[in-house]
């Protein structure tokens, strides 16, 4: 910590040593009989900070973090990953990994999701979480693979280990060369209010300033769009809503006190696509499908890698779908009902009111606008691939087999699909080739709050149909339901 640094933490410390003491004698003399009166007089004015998150929740939340910067630390953090000795002990310096431990860990990462060659100067690895105000099942927003945790750490770490220049030397006698030019950094999405937060900037050297200036504005961009497309499911967002007043309105219902859907997080969710992502490229899926990237072409005659990311994916991705899909058939008896009366017990769960069991699967709120149904696979992958996967795993070959799930692969090779039916691989015919084309994906789901059909996006195309009307609340009506490819 530098000089100026410490000079600051005193003066917060200061601050909040004095607003400390201000706050005890008040509420010490709001004991007596005089202090009684006062508090009865002032009390009123509690409410205050109350009513301005209602009504201006956004605006609030802007002040609440301009006053607290008086008082509250810089988030100033170190990561320390390296363990000296081994095996790993409880006290401080003799946690973490080695660095072979390191090597191990971003290779297999690295391999897995097939980025080998051709990297760029500045990869950004992304964690994910939610954050809301007033949310008893926030943890149900975050990352459902480690157990309701945030994933900004782990991309931090990730990254402080993959620009280690140990661990790079490793990974080159392994056969994995990463360019010295390559940085990576770590982010953390927040998924509710669509901010994006870096890490470790000031690791950043000078020669790559201007390309993560250039990479930050991309993800700006991305943000406003996304919040755009999550808006139309918003019945509070106008569906002509522009981006810019779109990352504005979730902003807002994340820090609403009043907000029961902060965010519908995996509501909708129909599909998990196991593949190279060139072979979804260009395609609007109606942020219905769960993307894992993974190139057969990389793999060993054993499978190893796409064992590996099976062996995550298949559980992962069915229990987030089985979740959404009892929750919705069964809202009472499934999931949780409303979440208007839960009260958090004992830091283990919610229950209702002040007496009730603890409530297990998701509320009203999460579910209302999924559909149930078991998750379609759709991997890259032969059949005698399969086949071997699902007799070195027992938990997939159960979760396939007993239909838990339905399975597709799609030829690595080819554009042919075998449909896993009755124990077997079938060939699949789809309903039809005719898959719409439009210019952008705004342009697609515009004016439509329901879902709709999957759709090629290409800048050069007209909307394929530019006659639709602006405003409608019929699935029924919509010309995209009928129209979306089916495969």
């Amino acid at each position: 910590m530098t000089y100026s640094q410490v000079q600051a933490h005193r003066r917060r410390s200061e601050t909040r040593k004095a607003l400390g003491t201000v706050t005890h004698r008040w509420h010490s003399g709001s004991r007596t009989f005089l202090g009684g009166i006062v508090t009865g007089l002032f009390g009123s004015l509690a409410s205050i900070p109350m009513v301005t998150r209602i009504l201006f929740p956004r605006a609030t939340a802007q002040w609440r973090k301009l006053f607290g910067q008086f008082i509250q630390p810089p988030p100033l953090t170190d990561l320390h990953l390296l363990r000296l000795d081994d095996p790993p002990q409880p006290e401080f310096g003799h946690y973490g990994y080695t660095t072979g431990e390191m090597a191990n860990i971003v290779e297999r990462i690295l391999r897995d999701i097939g980025l080998t060659s051709k990297f760029s100067r500045i990869i950004i690895f992304t964690g994910h979480g939610s954050s809301s105000l007033n949310n008893p099942h926030e943890s149900a927003y975050n990352c459902g693979a480690c157990s309701g945790g945030r994933g900004g750490p782990n991309a931090r770490a990730f990254c402080r280990m993959a620009n280690d220049p140990k661990v790079r030397r490793m990974l080159w006698e392994r056969g994995l060369e990463i360019p010295d030019e390559t940085i990576f950094v770590g982010a953390y999405h927040n998924t509710c209010d669509d901010s994006v937060t870096f890490s470790d900037l000031d690791r950043i050297p000078m020669t790559h300033i201007r390309d993560f200036d250039r990479v930050s504005d991309v993800i700006a961009e991305a943000c406003q769009r996304d919040a755009h497309e999550r808006c139309r499911r918003f019945e509070s967002a106008d569906v002509s809503i522009t981006p810019v007043d779109a990352l504005h309105h979730v902003e807002s219902r994340s820090e609403d006190l009043s907000q029961a859907r902060p965010e519908y997080n995996h509501a909708t969710n129909a599909l998990c696509i196991v593949g190279r992502r060139q072979r979804t490229q260009g395609l609007f899926l109606d942020r219905r499908a769960f993307l894992t990237s993974y190139d057969p072409h990389q793999d060993d005659e054993e499978h190893s890698i796409l064992l590996r990311i099976l062996q995550a994916a298949v559980p992962v991705c069915a229990g987030i779908s089985l979740e959404y899909y009892f929750s919705t058939v069964d809202v009472t008896g499934y999931g949780c009902g409303s979440k208007l009366p839960h009260n958090i017990t004992s830091l283990l769960g919610v229950m209702e009111g002040a007496t009730s069991d603890l409530r297990p699967g998701l509320s009203a709120q999460m579910v209302e606008i999924h559909e149930p149904m078991r998750i379609l696979f759709i991997i890259e992958a032969t059949a005698e691939t399969m086949h071997s996967i699902m007799d070195r795993s027992d938990v997939i070959s159960r979760l396939i087999k007993n239909e838990w799930v339905q399975l597709a692969l799609q030829d690595p090779d080819s554009s042919k699909i075998l449909l896993f039916t009755n124990g077997e691989f079938r060939p699949y015919e789809p309903e039809t080739h005719e898959v719409p084309v439009v210019s952008s994906s705004k342009d697609w789901y515009r004016g439509w709050r329901h879902h709709l059909g999957f759709a090629t996006i290409s800048p050069t195309a007209m909307t394929a149909s530019p006659t639709r009307p602006v405003e409608t609340e019929s699935a029924e009506t919509n010309p995209a339901e009928s129209q979306g490819a089916r495969s």
